[in-house]
């Protein structure tokens, strides 16, 4: 069976509401291996990697360096999600922000090159308004014709910023009219009634899927501010020209990332990556990985399932491209890689993952480690060992306000994974939040909220992605876990930003826990850019949360 799939804009993201406020924010959210002493790496788990492919790249050592400073805000700086797949004969690339990723299918390696797309040109109020006003059509190809599509706000707020809108409009242009036929997808007073959001944010059409004689949309909102929207699921049928709908309740506040499709006979299945915005944060973690699967005779009556950090091999939380080639489906995250067998997605270890990773090299006479951030004192030296050859470089924070300093380049430390635990004490406990709209509650989510709740269990510690650290543009940045809090510059001593961490004890007044990590001066290493063989395994482990959360108070 043959399928087409078409990926939206994915990154209108987040807007504001006045012209100003629009510009700044459209740049700022959009929505074994063998590893060689220059810093490249190619590893597989599989395959030869010594056989020479002959149209398959080698890592570009230059591009592999990892600098702090290349990029403005932290949020550029670790994003490291797919913005759109390529697929040719002898390789697959994954074009990211800071690399293409270069998988080459002859002997299964990989290979780190400089990105080859060029950055978004800087959009300009007029450009803006003038989209938004009057948004495009995007198209897809279905049976050798152009179908265009889009939805919108109705009555248009743009450019005035009134009327307030009353609805969301679905649009599809079939191949050879030039009028559209529309659908309603859902009101101002609608959305309301769910609670979910108070004003509608503007949607967007995040993919688009062929399976036979029909074509499956994926259309969310924006969030935050008050502004979101109904995740809804449009189908329109070839052959009789209509147009239909379903707002899945299991996906109906999340935003739709990426989308694919597979199917059987008449089972279909779309596979779909999710997420949530915020006030000045466009990646927050939601359900991973969903499927809706359906008889295309039944498809409104299709069951869900969820494959997140939680609960499946996935590394990553934020799902930003999917691509299936044949039996294989590949997922992309801020964090990783993995592909599996389509049909063998409930098998752990049908899966295989990469995760990334930062790494350096240790210097001969050892470096010093800082219990936190700002620590004035090295607690000890790290040196390398016949088991530790490499640092693993988990993160990067500057120690100058907001790194405006013309030597900010000079005073940031990088937090390095440390086997030996540390224990503190924080003055923040945790309290569970009762769910008002009865909503069905995933078996590891114990609603519990802490110092530590951006962690996932692993199964003998919480740890924590990069795509699971929330870079909020607004506030503060990215956050941790601090013993000390912030200092009078708005600097946040953080002890652990994605060290693994074992909790101790949790009581509504304070956390205690160890963490797995230290902090090193940034001029003392050299970190690259790698890709590793994830290593997760299922987890059998009970999370201490399940025996915890029924003493903490309820909010």
């Amino acid at each position: 069976m043959n399928f087409i799939v078409n990926q939206g804009k994915q990154g209108m993201g987040y807007f504001g509401r006045s012209p100003l406020l629009l510009s700044c924010l459209f740049l700022l959210v959009a929505c074994d291996p063998s590893t060689t002493d220059n810093g490249t790496s190619n590893q597989t788990t599989e395959g030869n990697p010594d056989q020479v492919a002959v149209n398959c790249p080698t890592t570009d050592v230059d591009a592999s360096r990892f600098n702090p400073n290349q990029k403005p805000y932290i949020d550029e700086i670790f994003n490291f999600a797919a913005r759109e797949i390529r697929d040719t004969t002898d390789t697959l690339t994954f074009h990211t922000p800071n690399h293409d990723l270069v998988f080459c299918k002859a002997n299964n390696t990989w290979a780190i090159l400089p990105p080859s797309e060029a950055e978004p040109l800087e959009a300009t109020n007029e450009d803006i308004l003038a989209e938004l006003s009057n948004p495009d059509f995007e198209s897809i190809q279905a049976n050798g014709q152009a179908y265009q599509y889009r939805a919108i706000l109705d009555p248009n707020p743009y450019p005035d910023y009134e009327p307030t809108p009353q609805k969301v409009i679905f649009e599809l242009i079939p191949a050879g009219e030039t009028e559209p036929i529309r659908i309603d997808l859902y009101t101002l007073d609608k959305l309301r009634e769910t609670g979910i959001g108070y004003e509608l944010g503007l949607p967007e059409v995040r993919g688009a899927v062929q399976v036979e004689d029909q074509l499956f949309l994926a259309v969310s909102s924006e969030q935050g501010e008050g502004f979101s929207g109904l995740t809804t699921l449009v189908r329109y049928d070839l052959a009789d020209n209509t147009l239909a709908k379903i707002q899945p309740q299991n996906i109906i506040r999340e935003q739709i990332t990426t989308i694919s499709v597979t199917s059987e006979a008449d089972q279909v299945v779309l596979w779909m990556g999710t997420k949530y915005s915020a006030e000045g944060s466009g990646r927050i973690p939601a359900k991973g990985l969903v499927t809706y699967s359906f008889s295309q005779d039944a498809w409104q009556d299709g069951k869900m399932a969820a494959y997140s950090v939680n609960n499946s091999p996935l590394v990553g939380a934020v799902p930003s491209q999917l691509y299936r080639t044949d039996e294989m489906m590949w997922v992309a995250t801020g964090s990783g890689i993995c592909r599996f067998p389509w049909q063998q997605v409930k098998e752990w270890e049908a899966w295989q993952c990469w995760r990334f990773a930062l790494e350096a090299d240790f210097a001969p006479a050892g470096v010093p480690l800082f219990s936190s951030v700002l620590a004035s004192v090295p607690s000890t030296t790290l040196s390398a060992t016949e088991a530790d050859s490499k640092i693993e470089v988990l993160w990067w924070s500057s120690v100058v306000p907001m790194g405006f300093e013309s030597n900010a380049e000079e005073k940031g430390r990088y937090e390095v994974a440390y086997q030996t635990p540390r224990q503190i004490t924080v003055k923040e406990g945790g309290y569970r939040w009762a769910d008002q709209d009865n909503r069905a509650v995933a078996p590891w989510d114990y609603q519990v909220y802490w110092p530590g709740h951006e962690w996932h269990w692993q199964g003998n510690r919480f740890a924590r992605d990069f795509d699971e650290v929330d870079v909020n543009l607004i506030a503060l940045g990215a956050s941790g876990i601090s013993e000390r809090g912030y200092n009078r510059d708005g600097i946040q001593d953080t002890n652990v930003m994605r060290g693994d961490i074992r909790l101790l004890s949790l009581t509504t007044d304070e956390t205690q826990i160890e963490y797995f990590s230290g902090w090193i001066d940034d001029g003392l290493l050299e970190p690259y850019f790698v890709m590793l063989p994830s290593t997760k395994q299922p987890i059998e482990t009970p999370n201490p949360l399940k025996a915890i959360a029924p003493n903490l108070p309820s909010l």
